[in-house]
């Protein structure tokens, strides 16, 4: 065997009485402060974790709060603008409309528009058949040309009247009991004369009359051509050819230009409502388009009267047999000129829309 005293069993005997004896106080004195480190630095990221949990609360705080303070300054806004302002949806659209009939009775044989066609003044809309009316006119020009012709007899016969002979008496002659023959004067019958003359005058009165007779039949032959009297849109049309139709009928509707706004306001707000004041008008055919108009005129004449039951103050909230009436009165509204533009022959009597009056106090 071999001795235990050389170095290197030395030295592996000295490791082995290090890791058996315990450690001393210097050295546990030592590892401490290690630990207290760790501890340290926990704490220090509880910290800095602890604000981004609250920034969410914080965001969500903040929101609510800008909410709440928009809703304030909207609702401000919104009591403000009505103090100043009434509104209603319960407004259309309206504007004159002629209605186009014939004045004589006849068939149709010609129609010269189409709905929604623009019209003028002195424009044939359609044609009746003219040949019964020119048969009328020529036999009022034949009745005056035989009128003229017996009143031109008339005056003639006016002095061709023959004389009436009287005796102016018997002259004596160069013997005696000689007589001459009695002198004749021719004197005029003027009763006669008169009542020729009477006649011309009848005749005269028969050229009157005769005339007008022409001018009733030229009259009622230019009825055969149906123009309209006043400008417009052509809506409506009644009418086709080879159509019978009789004086009155309504056969075509022209709506003319220059259209107004009709708005029913409850009878409460009549109050605060002058004409001359400025209304915003929204159609709703052209949503994207704010037309302006102006207060011209109040109806007296309430319509879309409701009666309904009113609450009385009674235990319990029980509705009486008393009833509340519930009216709208119409206000007209006209447009501005430059407002109206490029849209007068696009708006149509009876398009809904909204009107907003303003009341403020100039």
């Amino acid at each position: 065997m071999e001795s235990l005293d050389s170095p290197q069993q030395k030295k592996q005997v000295a490791q082995l009485d290090e890791r058996d004896n315990p450690v001393d106080e210097h050295q546990v004195t030592a590892i401490t402060p290690v630990e207290v480190e760790s501890e340290d630095v926990g704490s220090t990221k509880r910290r800095r974790s602890l604000p981004r949990n609250l920034l969410p609360k914080l965001a969500i705080g903040a929101f609510l709060g800008a909410t709440a303070i928009a809703g304030a300054v909207y609702t401000y806004r919104w009591v403000q603008y009505n103090r100043v302002h009434l509104s209603t949806d319960n407004a259309y659209t309206s504007a004159d409309i002629y209605p186009v009939s014939s004045r004589v009775s006849g068939v149709v044989t010609q129609v010269m528009v189409k709905d929604n066609g623009t019209v003028n003044p002195g424009m044939v809309l359609f044609k009746l058949d003219p040949r019964e009316s020119q048969v009328s006119l020529a036999k009022a020009k034949a009745g005056l040309n035989l009128a003229k012709q017996q009143a031109e007899v008339a005056r003639e016969n006016i002095n061709n009247v023959p004389s009436i002979p009287r005796p102016v008496g018997a002259i004596g002659g160069t013997t005696p009991g000689q007589l001459k023959p009695p002198v004749i004067n021719l004197e005029p019958n003027s009763k006669q004369i008169e009542v020729n003359r009477q006649q011309y005058k009848a005749t005269l009165a028969a050229i009157a009359q005769k005339e007008a007779e022409v001018k009733e039949a030229e009259l009622k032959l230019s009825y055969a051509n149906v123009t309209a009297l006043v400008p417009g849109q052509v809506s409506n049309s009644n009418i086709r050819v080879g159509q019978p139709i009789q004086p009155g009928q309504t056969l075509v509707e022209i709506v003319q230009p220059n259209p107004w706004i009709v708005a029913n306001f409850k009878e409460e707000e009549l109050e605060r409502i002058q004409p001359g004041q400025k209304a915003e008008i929204k159609i709703a055919a052209f949503p994207s388009r704010k037309f302006i108009g102006r207060v011209e005129s109040i109806s007296s004449n309430p319509i879309n009267r409701v009666v309904t039951p009113s609450p009385q103050t009674t235990p319990g909230g029980n509705y009486s047999n008393a009833a509340s009436n519930i009216g709208r009165i119409p206000v007209k509204i006209v447009f501005e000129p430059e407002s109206l533009k490029d849209f007068q022959s696009r708006i149509a009597p009876g398009m809904s829309a909204d009107v907003i009056i303003s009341t403020k106090r100039k």
